[in-house]
């Protein structure tokens, strides 16, 4: 696989693993309502139907990573393509709730390897120059699936078709699957797992230089190493700036204005199909913020794109809050939703994911991308389970004022110890003091 070609499919292929990561979150979203209703879900089961997929994903991350290490990128990939497409034929043809709750559950499990894989893998092949955009490439995919779970609800809502909506998902699922056999395995692992001329070859099609030596590893034949020994690599320091911004994504909550759109903009005023029409439009909102996002990640770096899209992020929540407390809500609301989401597209969301590629080095990356990804299912799944019960007990503006007080806090935080990462070269990431 060589030229032009061979250097654009290595990243769109993997990066159709971000459209199941959208479609898969948030096509749960048009679904709710409607087995909400049929089944008669108290808000603890909608969010245990929702949040199932957060736990399956939640237990994946922290073994995928070993997996990844040790089979390589090509296979764990895949294999979560097909993981994702049995979980969504089993929860289109669920019976009742357990067994929709099972099939999400099976999706996580896919989305919590892919939340891991397919930027780790597109980080290792992407010049790095060019990693930025590449791997927030991953993220404007994720923007997409969302559109299309939204739009797709829209179009079937009227005829309350949610096994339709949830069976859409086969195809991008199959998509991957098949695709993954044409690329090529990353050469920064093949070099790490002692495979010098097949990294060679992997590099040449890929257009890139051939993998240093320094980052072949003594760590076994998948050329990573065991999270304890990763966290001596890595040192404290990057350990837990990595895992605490993973967390604090998610105590944004930024997911659940995803997962639950047109709940809340139904429970603003507007319509049941307005809800979703809203969700369509805040969907299309994250696509073209991500696009900026692209274009913005490789000039102004990591770190203004994380604290400005934090700071906006906590006045729109701060926003949404004041407007459920006044008369004036519903198209207020969709209109701060999308403010609210968009800050996140643009800052927090693509922004950990390129991060975490690049703060580890070579041979503790695989093992601490997982630990990291692993508490970011985890905070995800405790904020989405707890949101339609935390609304019930505080209310919806109670919810965000408690979202945007969280996220201005992250903000000062993350001001403090928050290093720019922007151009470095994954060979070259060291174990030093993290340091603004």
């Amino acid at each position: 696989m060589t030229g032009p070609r061979g250097r654009v499919l290595p990243v769109l292929i993997p990066s159709i693993g971000g459209l199941l990561f959208g479609y898969g979150t948030g096509g749960i979203a048009g679904v709710l309502p409607l087995v909400g209703e049929r089944y008669g879900l108290s808000a603890w089961t909608q969010g245990a139907v929702v949040s199932a997929a957060l736990l399956g994903a939640a237990l994946t991350a922290p073994t995928s990573g070993r997996f990844a290490d040790r089979f390589g990128r090509r296979p764990v990939i895949a294999a979560a393509a097909a993981v994702f497409a049995l979980g969504t034929g089993l929860s289109a043809a669920a019976t009742g709730p357990e067994v929709l709750v099972l099939g999400r559950f099976l999706v996580g499990l896919a989305l919590g390897a892919l939340s891991f894989a397919v930027p780790l893998y597109i980080a290792e092949i992407a010049p790095p120059a060019r990693r930025g955009a590449l791997v927030t490439l991953n993220q404007l995919m994720i923007t997409l699936g969302l559109l299309l779970a939204y739009a797709v609800s829209y179009a079937l809502q009227s005829g309350g078709s949610w096994r339709q909506m949830l069976a859409v998902g086969l195809v991008p699922a199959v998509a991957l699957l098949a695709g993954m056999a044409g690329v090529p395995e990353s050469p920064s692992w093949l070099a790490g797992a002692g495979h010098r001329e097949r990294a060679r070859t992997a590099a040449a099609a890929l257009g890139l230089p051939p993998a240093p030596p320094g980052e072949t590893s003594a760590a076994g034949p998948g050329g990573g190493t065991g999270l304890q020994a990763a966290l001596v690599e890595a040192g404290p320091g990057r350990v837990a700036l990595g895992v605490g911004i993973a967390v604090l994504v998610h105590l944004t909550g930024l997911n659940t204005a995803i997962y639950y759109a047109p709940t809340i903009l139904a429970s603003s005023g507007l319509t049941p199909s307005g809800g979703v029409l809203g969700a369509v439009l805040v969907g299309v909102c994250n696509v073209l913020s991500t696009l900026v996002t692209i274009a913005l990640l490789d000039r102004g770096g990591r770190r203004p794109l994380m604290l400005g899209g934090l700071a906006a992020m906590a006045a729109a929540a701060a926003g949404i809050a004041a407007t459920q407390w006044s008369d004036g809500r519903g198209g207020a609301t969709a209109l701060l939703l999308c403010a609210f989401i968009v800050a996140g597209a643009v800052g927090p969301a693509p922004v950990f994911w390129v991060f975490i590629a690049e703060i580890y080095p070579q041979r503790a990356r695989g093992a601490l991308m997982s630990l990291a990804t692993a508490a970011h299912w985890a905070a995800d799944f405790v904020v989405a389970m707890t949101f339609l019960p935390l609304v019930r007990t505080v209310s919806l503006g109670g919810a965000f004022a408690i979202y945007a007080g969280v996220t201005l806090a992250a903000a000062l935080a993350l001001a403090r110890w928050m290093p720019e990462t922007k151009g470095t070269a994954l060979a070259d990431t060291r174990t030093e003091t993290v340091r603004v």
